[in-house]
């Protein structure tokens, strides 16, 4: 999770992203504390409220007031959901800050003296280290920034492509023509250096692909880092799943075999994982916490695209439409109404491609939005399976850059 640092002026507080209240008074809405909860002083009410947003993940809400600085009334009661919670991340809340003996209380000397005698019997198991490693994410985002300066326009051969949507299939094509489709090379294993590999060349080719949209590439630098940080995961897991669809149906691979890069696959029922350099758990425990290859590789979402077979101007739509609603809804404000406009230039171009097919319409419309249907039921079930690694502390990995995968929890 990477929450917002705004902080905003409370009445009880000059500022309440960094001054503490009074002694024995809860931290968010200043009345009566129950001890240390997730690491800061608090009632029971206020900490329930956190594990409840943390549990569910729905960080995310609209201030009521709109301007971000709301705060409790005089009986400590908030109104807007997106404050307090902004609250509990100013002061520092955490999941994995947990006290046991939280709540203030009094006991004899005596009692006391027992309490710690046999809790120096107990053999205590050596502390696990902070970090299992350090992953080294600078490479790869200075590649994506050196990508994404460039603002020069992008030449067209074929004469029919002139509008977003058939320039964004054009690129498509293009950041696909690497895919090797004969005599596939097989990846038995993936560990950290496969990862990154991955990584660096998924956001390359995203960044690349985009650069076909004359609307993005008169955005900001900020702007762009924004869309393509959110869009990379969700171009990854659809584009991979719709090459991989592509081969099976060719018969260029085995239907237990997934298109992990454009240069090799993976069979889901013999890959090893090595997550060592991700927890302390063994890696093949860590199915638990991150599902199955089946679930990790989307194999669901697979077999859709099989069915529904969606063409480069349908692909495209999809993606954006996925990667606009979402992050537009997320941020708000101005980027809002950007990625609302350009969500609405799309749906006019998909209305004029399925003109001049003579498509069905309606019908077709209903069968590529199964795609968007199941990519977000398949990241339900994720996070869900993510919030278990997180509340057990799984993920050990000590991050160069953490806001590569700050979309990375869609829903």
């Amino acid at each position: 999770m990477n929450p917002s640092t705004s902080t905003y002026d409370s009445p009880l507080s000059s500022n309440s992203g960094t001054n503490t209240p009074d002694t024995g008074k809860c931290q968010i809405c200043f009345q009566p504390a129950h001890g240390k909860h997730f690491g800061v002083e608090s009632c029971r009410a206020c900490a329930a409220f956190y594990r409840r947003v943390f549990v569910t993940h729905k960080q995310h809400f609209k201030c009521r007031e709109g301007n971000k600085k709301c705060a409790p009334d005089v009986y400590g009661r908030w109104s807007c959901k997106r404050c307090r919670t902004q609250r509990c991340f100013d002061l520092g809340m955490k999941p994995d800050n947990i006290q046991y003996n939280r709540d203030h209380f009094f006991c004899s000397e005596d009692f006391s003296n027992q309490v710690t005698r046999r809790s120096d019997t107990i053999v205590r198991a050596p502390s696990l280290p902070e970090f299992t490693s350090f992953v080294d994410l600078s490479d790869l985002l200075e590649s994506r920034n050196r990508l994404l300066s460039d603002k020069s326009q992008k030449c067209f051969n074929d004469g029919s492509v002139s509008n977003p949507l058939q320039k964004l299939a054009y690129g498509l094509k293009k950041v696909r023509k690497q895919q090797i489709r004969n005599n596939i090379p097989i990846t038995k294993c993936i560990g950290m250096k496969e990862s990154l590999e991955f990584w660096k060349s998924e956001v390359e080719r995203t960044c690349i692909w985009m650069s076909y949209f004359d609307e993005f590439q008169n955005l900001s630098m900020e702007d762009k880092i924004h869309i393509t940080t959110c869009m990379w995961i969700i171009f990854t897991r659809l584009e991979r799943s719709a090459m991989t669809a592509e081969l099976r149906r060719a018969s260029k691979c085995e239907h237990k075999d997934f298109a992990f890069t454009t240069y090799s696959l993976i069979n889901t029922e013999t890959l090893k994982w090595d997550f060592e350099w991700l927890s302390h758990f063994p890696s093949d425990q860590m199915n638990t916490f991150l599902g199955t290859t089946q679930m990790i590789l989307c194999e669901p979402l697979t077999n859709c695209m099989m069915d529904v077979q969606p063409t480069d101007e349908e692909l495209c739509y999809i993606l954006c439409d996925l990667c606009f609603y979402f992050l537009g809804n997320k941020m708000g404000g101005e980027m809002l109404e950007k990625l609302e406009r350009f969500q609405m230039v799309l749906a006019d171009n998909l209305h004029q491609y399925y003109t001049q097919q003579g498509s069905r319409y309606s019908h077709r419309l209903g069968q590529i939005l199964k795609i968007s249907q199941q990519y977000k039921a398949l990241m339900e079930e994720k996070r869900k399976i993510r919030v278990l690694g997180h509340v057990f502390n799984a993920f050990r990995a000590n991050w160069s850059h953490n806001d590569l995968f700050v979309y990375e929890p869609f829903n």
